[in-house]
């Protein structure tokens, strides 16, 4: 019996000693990124774990730069989830801000990536070609990038962000059907940011999938670059061409759709349309939005998980560090999730009325 004992003690001790050998991978984790060694193995213990997953993010490095920050929902609410994150990993967050302006994002990111002050880039990019040349050049610098909600032609590590094309076919359904409803004219018209950004491009590629052959015909489109003031000038001067031969706006985002239902809400108040004659559709919804949209302004939009997009940078910069791959060895792109919402749904949709911090 006192043998038995002792074989199964030994036993122990070496699956035990086996365990602790697995936590991480054969080799060992290194300092740097895309070194090529795995923080973890098959199989982990489960308080091993979880130290191996803070050290291997202890200052790490990780440089987010937005087209805007301040005073700016949508990318403050992604810096604020990814700050809070990264603080308690210990790794060493930073926000740059470009403030509209391309030319100080590519200064920015290329001053990042000479200095090396970035182990990963979190970047929002301005059109589908800018920073092309800086994706790339991290690659060779060994810097992980991390594309968020408009799409590069030069992939990075990942992409992450709103399904546009799929979105903007959900709410076209939702403004011809309303359009058929109310036996509005089948014209809509569609108002973007710069036009040659993916969101745009997708957005477009969206409405028309739907529109065309529903027989509805896209009237106008007029490129913003994301100015509120410009969207609502555009919006003021269509409609006044069109008067009540257009049935509604498909607006890119929830900013830029709040001027255009102040235009829309004008025209009506000084006779040049009849109320309610347009609706106003759009995508995202912040707490501006759903303001304008309890008070009428605009009526009903693509709702994405904007919290889940800063949240989803934190974990994919975490699990490229976990598995060492080289930098700009893999490419992925994913999307959050996305729903329609209105007055009689949005106070009860998690992902509405999100908000910057």
């Amino acid at each position: 019996m006192k043998r038995k004992i002792t074989a199964l003690l030994a036993a122990a001790a070496a699956a035990v000693a086996m365990t602790a050998c697995t936590t991480g991978s054969s080799g060992s984790s290194g300092s740097a990124p895309g070194g090529g060694n795995q923080a973890f193995g098959d199989t982990a213990q489960l308080f091993d774990a979880n130290q191996k997953a803070h050290d291997v993010m202890k200052g790490k490095r990780v440089a987010f730069v937005p087209i805007l920050y301040k005073g700016y929902n949508l990318t403050q609410n992604w810096g604020a989830s990814m700050q809070r994150a990264f603080d308690n990993l210990g790794a060493q967050f930073q926000v740059y801000d470009a403030n509209f302006d391309p030319d100080k994002m590519v200064k920015i990111v290329n001053d990042l990536i000479s200095r090396k002050e970035a182990d990963v880039l979190i970047l929002h990019n301005t059109d589908v070609g800018v920073l092309t040349k800086q994706i790339e050049d991290a690659r060779k610098a060994g810097i992980y990038t991390i594309v968020v909600n408009m799409m590069s032609s030069q992939l990075g590590d990942a992409f992450i962000g709103v399904d546009v094309v799929h979105a903007a076919q959900d709410i076209t359904k939702r403004a011809i059907a309303d359009c058929d409803q109310r036996g509005g004219a089948k014209r809509l018209a569609i108002i973007d940011g710069p036009g040659n950004d993916a969101a745009s491009l997708q957005w477009s590629k969206g409405v028309h999938d739907v529109a065309d052959p529903a027989g509805y015909e896209v009237v106008a489109t007029a490129h913003t670059q994301w100015q509120n003031a410009a969207a609502q000038q555009a919006a003021a001067s269509i409609t006044q061409q069109q008067k009540d031969n257009l049935c509604a706006y498909l607006v890119t985002y929830d900013l830029n759709s709040v001027a255009v239902g102040d235009a829309v809400s004008e025209a009506a108040a000084r006779g040049v349309i009849r109320p309610n004659s347009i609706g106003v559709y759009t995508m995202a919804a912040d707490t501006l939005w759903c303001d304008a949209l309890r008070a009428g302004k605009v009526t009903a939009s693509v709702a994405y998980d904007v919290q889940g997009v800063g949240a989803a940078a934190v974990v994919t910069a975490q699990q490229l560090i976990q598995t060492g791959v080289a930098p700009g060895s893999t490419h992925s792109v994913a999307y959050v999730a996305h729903a329609v919402v209105d007055r009689s749904n949005v106070d009860n949709t998690t992902i509405a009325c999100y908000k910057g911090q």
